[in-house]
């Protein structure tokens, strides 16, 4: 059985699904037309009821919805949507219930014609919106809170994967809100000290992801994951992160194209799309099992800028699960 994997930043489902021109019809028709069979939202910016009126067309052909809105009214907001059946599992990671950051499902990947189960396992999908911080200030201490208990929910993640060998899939996806090494983005002098590129951010993906395709990191000297305010207050400071030298966990478009990995946002400011100035910070984290699965990743880049519904491009992943 084969599963395609989407993941996009909608940018607020509201106006991802408007009609701007006869060749920019918005999300909807994306939604009509992608090979993906689950599509992971992040920066959803809606009630979970608003959520359900934008989607209606698509959910009446179909798709599935569950969804974790933030309680801060018009902010972040995560959802997934599935053609297959799903199971909610998780809203929210510690610390973090009420965020709209983070919610993982159970996908059933399906019975045989008989009406039994088929060989095919079941997969944990985890859509995320990590926060987008702000050097110097203290949303950069809310972005590191959030690395540290993301990492904790990951290896409960792996946890459990190791304890059922039966459901050994998983899947960590959306819109990180770092590059991890200097090719992941398109001008990477000029912003390594802007959130989204500081070395200690990238210092956590090493951590999550290893240093691959280089044989050492590529990050340059950096703290002990200290934020700006009060982080380093709030307890004892974890331990200077180390790249892994075992990751458990796979950027699959980094594995699958180890040169290239093509950029997911480019800015709306500019001529950024035009010149693909762009960063890529939309990832698919997989388990090792699903790794070995992973058969091709492609970003469905817009054609023309004018015909973008968001600032974000979708991550596709299809993998091969016989």
């Amino acid at each position: 059985m084969s599963v395609t994997i989407a993941t996009i930043n909608v940018n607020g489902i509201r106006a991802a699904v408007k009609e701007r021109s006869a060749t920019n019809r918005g999300l909807l028709p994306w939604l009509a037309d992608t090979p993906a069979d689950i599509v992971l939202l992040q920066e959803v910016r809606a009630t979970e009821v608003q959520a359900r009126e934008a989607l209606a067309p698509a959910l009446d052909t179909g798709w599935q919805l569950v969804m974790a809105e933030a309680a801060a009214k018009g902010r972040a907001g995560v959802g997934i949507l599935s053609r297959l059946p799903l199971t909610p599992i998780q809203v929210g990671i510690p610390g973090f219930e009420e965020s709209g950051r983070f919610i993982s499902a159970r996908i059933v990947l399906g019975d045989d014609q008989a009406g039994g189960p088929t060989d095919a396992t079941d997969i944990t999908v985890a859509s995320v919106y990590i926060p987008t911080g702000g050097t110097g200030t203290a949303k950069q201490d809310e972005k590191y809170f959030f690395l540290d208990s993301l990492e904790d929910t990951m290896a409960e993640m792996v946890a459990t994967a190791a304890d059922d060998p039966a459901q050994p899939y998983a899947l960590v996806a959306g819109d990180w809100n770092i590059c991890h090494a200097p090719q992941d983005l398109k001008n990477f002098a000029t912003n390594k000290k802007k959130a989204g590129c500081l070395p200690d951010e990238r210092a956590f993906m090493d951590a999550i992801f290893g240093t691959f395709p280089d044989a050492q990191s590529q990050v340059e000297s950096h703290g002990d994951f200290f934020g700006a305010v009060d982080y380093p207050g709030a307890g004892t400071p974890r331990p200077k992160r180390q790249p892994a030298t075992n990751p458990q966990w796979f950027d699959v478009a980094r594995r699958l194209e180890p040169e290239s990995a093509p950029y997911t946002w480019w800015t709306y400011r500019g001529h950024a799309f035009d010149t693909d100035a762009g960063w890529r910070i939309d990832v698919q984290a997989v388990t090792a099992a699903l790794m070995e699965k992973a058969v091709s990743t492609v970003v469905d880049k817009a054609d023309a800028w004018e015909n973008r519904w968001s600032d974000h491009a979708p991550l596709l992943v299809a993998y091969d699960l016989l």
